[in-house]
């Protein structure tokens, strides 16, 4: 399947790992995510340590980058 340029599909495999890690993390993303993950706290909802294993184990069959060595802007 091809998607639009625009799309952020369009991108795939690393490149596209780290632009959702940007834009995840990356500057003037993180604190409006972060208020997100905050208030999701006032859920009463958390991921158990089982659960974030088995996340390991996605991201490892992906091969994506959690702690890539720099943004694309360096």
């Amino acid at each position: 399947m091809q998607f639009e340029e625009s799309d952020w599909r369009s991108m795939g495999g690393m490149r596209s790992n780290l632009n959702l890690f940007r834009t995840l993390f990356g500057p003037g993303h993180f604190r409006a995510n972060a208020e997100v993950i905050e208030n999701l706290g006032s859920l009463d909802w958390e991921i158990s340590n089982a659960d974030m294993a088995e996340i390991d184990v996605i991201f490892d069959r992906q091969g994506a980058i959690t702690l890539p060595p720099g943004w694309l802007e360096d």
